[in-house]
């Protein structure tokens, strides 16, 4: 099985070598706190909302939402009974992982069976030459949450005994919260208040992060700079560790932890489908040397194994204002998303000859 990195982290005083990162992508983890990262208050007004949900799009493709309409109590439950998951003997553990590889992926489809994992960066092959792969320091728990079916269901796991109870109902209000953004973010393009609500937000999938303690946080990654490649995620947070870059300067800040809150990372399928004039988060994660960190994320998105377009919305287009973005199925876009991001964006130009 998978040596999930959780089970020996504790136990070593130095970085194993395998997991050390280039130089040239080790991350500063001394980042200022980012004070202007917008924290929107969703029992304001809406066209308050809207405004603000536009303007953090645009400047961030990050922001923080309070007063959603997930209860406190619930968030407890939830990031309590995930440190539970991750407490568990390793033989329950054992039913979760694939043993025949060690760094496995996720792939968000309907059909994706409950899967712990360790991630590495998405690297193609360099003139047939592979970089030194970056391993991030990290365990990964991700499974299906929307649609829910009762096999689906019975296919997560029965240990900690509130699981299935308290994720469900976690990700059933998440999911109400994220389709309630979608719908402002329809607004304030001018797009019809439906544009996300069927193909476009087809399911939802759960990941459970967990972020050992590191001897030495400086020379790993828990994530290294990445975008989403979902609608959006919602992202739950205890601790600090999360990233964000500011897309005017490409300065880092730290996206302060605030109780209750949940932190919005939209996908590169939004800055898609809005031509570019919403931006997609570029985020990261640092670890530390004293605490295990969880983090809880709630993406939606199109099945990757599905035959839905993605193309920038129709009525946002006109001869001053062309597609950006040449139009895709979800299959083509997960070959060019998961092979390498660093190039998406120029796969996907309708003008590249």
């Amino acid at each position: 099985m998978a040596s999930l990195i959780s089970s020996w982290a504790s136990q070593v005083n130095t970085v194993p070598e395998r997991y050390v990162v280039p130089s040239e992508k080790r991350l500063n983890i001394n980042v200022p706190i980012g004070k202007d990262i917008p924290v929107i208050d969703f029992s304001l007004p809406s066209e308050k909302i809207v405004e603000d949900i536009i303007k953090a799009s645009q400047e961030y493709g990050v922001f923080q939402v309070i007063n959603h309409g997930v209860s406190q109590e619930l968030i407890v439950d939830v990031l309590k009974v995930c440190e539970e998951f991750y407490k568990l003997p390793m033989e329950e553990l054992e039913k979760f992982t694939e043993e025949e590889e060690e760094l496995s992926e996720f792939e968000p489809n309907l059909d994706q069976k409950p899967k712990l994992f360790i991630e590495k960066e998405y690297r193609p092959k360099k003139n047939g030459k592979n970089d030194k792969e970056v391993i991030f320091w990290k365990d990964t728990f991700a499974h299906c949450t929307h649609p829910t079916k009762e096999d689906r269901i019975s296919s997560w796991p029965e240990k900690p005994e509130k699981y299935r109870e308290v994720i469900g109902k976690y990700s059933e209000g998440v999911r109400k919260t994220s389709l309630k953004v979608l719908e402002l973010m329809c607004e304030g393009l001018g797009l019809e208040k439906d544009h996300f609500a069927y193909e476009l937000s087809q399911i939802q999938y759960l990941l459970i992060n967990l972020y050992p303690k590191c001897p030495d946080p400086t020379v790993i990654a828990g994530a290294a700079e990445h975008t989403d490649g979902g609608v959006i995620n919602m992202l739950l947070q205890k601790l600090g560790g999360l990233h964000v870059r500011r897309q005017k300067d490409g300065q880092w800040f730290a996206v302060e932890p605030i109780p209750g809150a949940l932190v919005c990372i939209n996908g590169m399928l939004l800055k898609v489908i809005s031509n570019g004039k919403l931006e997609s988060g570029i985020h990261r994660v640092a670890t530390n040397s004293v605490r295990d960190r969880i983090s809880v994320g709630c993406l939606t998105s199109p099945a990757c194994n599905g035959e839905c377009i993605i193309e920038p919305a129709r009525a946002l287009l006109s001869e001053t204002n062309p597609p950006k973005y040449k139009p895709f199925s979800c299959t083509e876009y997960s070959k060019i998303f998961f092979t390498d991001t660093s190039e998406f964006e120029a796969a996907l130009n309708p003008y590249k000859l």
